[in-house]
């Protein structure tokens, strides 16, 4: 058995996560007091007793998903399962660098917090927006946007062979979202407050790259599987470059499902809210152990299996 811990991503999150975990494990509810000390702020409330519409602010939204990842992930450390591989989804690739431990939790929560903030201000709301686009294949989907002749719109996530997320000018998206549809693909408006991944965040991305400037970086513990190339990375010298063009470039998330099945990885485990993650790898991969924690139902559910 070959472990990899993979980190959930904006989108996942839901009132009350994580809030019967921390009830039973003390190493989730050791992240959410980082969370709070950290930042200032109750984020611990927000997860725990938050209404969706507060989770769903990108101001929020991306500091309550790192401090569920992370509180998924410790709570296993603390139970004696360690994963020989990491990798995060967008926002859920910085909980891997943490947990890695390239960098300290006070440390990862106070970036986050500047990027969920630098990536909110990048475009103005309404100009930007974001849809899945399922039932096509990745090059179909490009051919599409390439066919969108006004307006600016890309592949931005490449989630599983037939699911592509789309991201750009709102107008553009839309008429990528009707030509998919003269295609047979469905396309499905996001709901996210800016198009992400996509060279509209380029200033939240030159905000990042200041940032790092008077950052270092440590050198994970394992190898983490880097949303950018898809590769493993354990050179912390390019940790921070790899970071900056994350925010602006596709999340190459197949490709990484697929890199680390040919690696050896053959059990996968979620670590965050919900259960996207999960779904992917099911879509992508053959053969492979799909496990997640996501409350304490899950966690008991995963243990009991890793233990058989």
């Amino acid at each position: 058995m070959k472990i990899a811990f993979v980190f959930s991503g904006q989108g996942a999150q839901f009132p009350g996560m994580m809030k019967d975990l921390c009830a039973a494990q003390p190493a989730a509810r050791e992240v959410f007091d980082a969370a709070d000390s950290a930042l200032g702020r109750g984020i611990s409330d927000l997860c725990f007793e938050g209404a969706q519409e507060d989770l769903n602010l990108t101001h929020n939204t991306q500091p309550c998903v790192l401090a569920a990842d992370l509180a998924a992930a410790m709570a296993l450390k603390a139970h004696g399962i360690a994963p020989e591989g990491v990798a995060g989804f967008s926002l859920g690739e910085y909980a891997a660098l943490a947990f890695a431990g390239s960098m300290p939790l006070k440390d990862a929560f106070e970036i986050i917090q500047y990027r969920a903030d630098s990536m909110q201000q990048a475009v103005a709301p309404g100009k930007g927006a974001m849809a899945a686009m399922m039932g096509g294949t990745p090059e179909q989907v490009e051919a599409i946007c390439a066919a969108v002749t006004e307006g600016y719109v890309v592949a931005a996530n490449y989630n599983s062979p037939a699911q592509t997320v789309i991201s750009g000018e709102a107008a553009a998206v839309d008429r990528a979202v009707a030509l998919a549809r003269e295609a047979r693909i469905r396309g499905v408006k996001l709901a996210v407050s800016a198009p992400f991944h996509c060279a509209m965040m380029e200033p939240a991305a030159r905000k990042l790259e200041a940032l790092f400037a008077g950052k270092a970086f440590g050198a994970p513990s394992v190898p983490v599987y880097m949303n950018v190339d898809a590769a493993p990375n354990t050179d912390p010298a390019r940790i921070p470059g790899l970071l900056v063009k994350q925010a602006m470039s596709p999340v190459r998330w197949m490709q990484t499902l697929l890199n680390m099945r040919a690696d050896g990885f053959d059990t996968f485990i979620e670590c965050g809210p919900g259960k996207t993650l999960t779904g992917l790898a099911a879509k992508t991969l053959k053969d492979v152990t799909l496990l997640r924690v996501g409350d304490a139902e899950s966690f008991e559910a995963t243990l009991a299996a890793l233990r058989q």
